[in-house]
Parts: C-alpha cells; sequence; structure tokens
C-alpha cells in the first residue's frame, strides 16, 4: 500500500505562478497525492472545515506548499491551520496537559519556494528554517514527524526555465519519500 500525501497548496495567485504551478504539474499524475489549492477552494477564506479535517485523516503525510511572503506563508494558510487544527482535533487539553490526536504520527514536510538567492537567508537575516518555526512546531507539537523540507531559492530572480525543469522532478521525489 503506497503513502497517502496530501499537499496543501497556498499561494495567492496560481495563474501567475511559475515554481508552484510547475511543481504541482508535476504531481498530478500521481494517484496517492491529493492536492488541496486553498485560494481555489475558499477565495471567501470561509474554511470547510470538517472537508480538511477528512482530506488529514485520510493522509499518511502532509506537505504545506507555498511561496514565502515577507518571510512567511500566505494568510491563508495561517487561516486554515486556526480553523483546521482545532481542539478535539490536532490537540485535547486534559487534567494530565496536552494531549495529540488526529495529527499524531503523521509526517509533515515544508515545500517552500523564495523570491530571493538563498544567501538573503544567511547573516543579518533569519535563515528560512528560523522563518518558518510556527510551522515546523506546531507540527512537532501535534506529534508529526517533521522530514525534510523542499527549499527553492530565485523564484522570482534568475531561475531560467532550465533549472526549473531540473528541479521539477527532484521536488516531486521529495514529496513522494
Amino acid at each position: 500500500m503506497s503513502k497517502k500525501i496530501l499537499v496543501i497548496l497556498a499561494h495567492d495567485d496560481m495563474k501567475i505562478s511559475r515554481v508552484n504551478k510547475r511543481f504541482i504539474k508535476e504531481l498530478e499524475s500521481c494517484e496517492n497525492v491529493e492536492i488541496r489549492d486553498l485560494k481555489a477552494l475558499y477565495p471567501d477564506y470561509k474554511i470547510n472545515i470538517e472537508a480538511e479535517q477528512e482530506a488529514i485523516r485520510n493522509a499518511n503525510k502532509v506537505v504545506f506548499q507555498f511561496p514565502m511572503f515577507w518571510f512567511n506563508a500566505p494568510s491563508i494558510l495561517k487561516e486554515w491551520m486556526d480553523k483546521v487544527y482545532s481542539l478535539g482535533f490536532a490537540f485535547d487539553v486534559t487534567k494530565d496537559g496536552y494531549q495529540r490526536r488526529e495529527l499524531d504520527g503523521r509526517e509533515f514536510m515544508l515545500a517552500v519556494s523564495m523570491g530571493g538567492h538563498e544567501a538573503a537567508y544567511d547573516g543579518e537575516y533569519k535563515s528560512v528554517d528560523e522563518c518558518l518555526t510556527p510551522y515546523i512546531y506546531t507540527a512537532k507539537f501535534c506529534g508529526m514527524r517533521v522530514v525534510e523540507p523542499f527549499y527553492t531559492y530565485r523564484a522570482m530572480q534568475n531561475l531560467s526555465d532550465e533549472k526549473l525543469e531540473e528541479l521539477a522532478p527532484q521536488y516531486k521525489d521529495a514529496i513522494l519519500k
């Protein structure tokens, strides 16, 4: 039985996307992958909590895919997390403290594209992992096993078509791993 993978795609405008659009195309033929494009599903930000929780229940691995904006994810992903990772689903509070629930044991992965060069996240600025700490920490808090991320740099600058075509199968391999 193959691993069931849920890709939560958070992009403000996939029509103008180059990198995320190409990466998602790479997964479309994979029977064990469900792609949930949050902006297409919820342009009004009214998340169908039950549908999203059911999608998670059916997955072994959850991938958050998005372009980084101002050192963070698009706002719809935060809205999705606030609604879907609810008390009683993601965790419970008991007399013994926090208890993990539906996310416990699932794999969690980040697939993030950045407009800038990798060097922009060294030195005086935070690293990509530091910027994305809330997503990594939330996954760990809920009992998910965080796996190696797939980061793509220079998505808006100097990423040639040839390089993008080289990265697409690497992205797919990382997601399916």
